[in-house]
């Protein structure tokens, strides 16, 4: 399973349930990898995204939604270790977290500077045995951890 997600130094991924920097070049490499994949997102991530059609509301924001960007609809999924490698992981926080011991690969882009934000990613980097730069644009890099 593969991971997608930006990270600034201060491992602020989030503010208010947005992202607190404008990388054009990064949303770019978002879509990029991920058209045409599957999406798996938290509740919080998947309530921001303009979907055209909801499921059905949840009681638990620990559940993660298998999104397909193709068709823009989502459902539910509670068992995740019965899933493809082609799926990506998206967001928010408790979902990399959660979703850790599947990831092989995650592309990590890490924004230069402090953000505020209320959202922040924990250590996972020693989790993954190889680093990579794979993209460099606007002084910000991707780097991919692999297992």
């Amino acid at each position: 399973m593969k991971a997608i997600m930006a990270m600034s130094e201060n491992r602020c991924i989030g503010k208010e349930n947005k992202i607190p920097w404008y990388i054009p070049n990064d949303f770019k490499w978002f879509k990029e990898f991920t058209t045409g994949k599957k999406l798996i997102v938290g509740k919080n991530t998947f309530d921001t995204l303009p979907m055209t059609r909801k499921v059905e509301e949840l009681s638990e924001i620990t559940n993660q939604y298998l999104i397909n960007k193709n068709d823009l609809t989502g459902k539910i999924i509670s068992d995740v270790s019965d899933l493809d490698s082609d799926i990506i992981v998206a967001g928010g926080a408790k979902t990399y977290v959660r979703l850790l011991p599947y990831i092989t690969e995650f592309y990590v882009t890490h924004v230069n500077g402090s953000y505020d934000g209320d959202t922040f990613m924990s250590s996972f980097e020693d989790l993954f045995t190889q680093q990579e730069v794979v993209k460099e644009f606007d002084l910000h890099k991707v780097i991919k951890y692999s297992k």
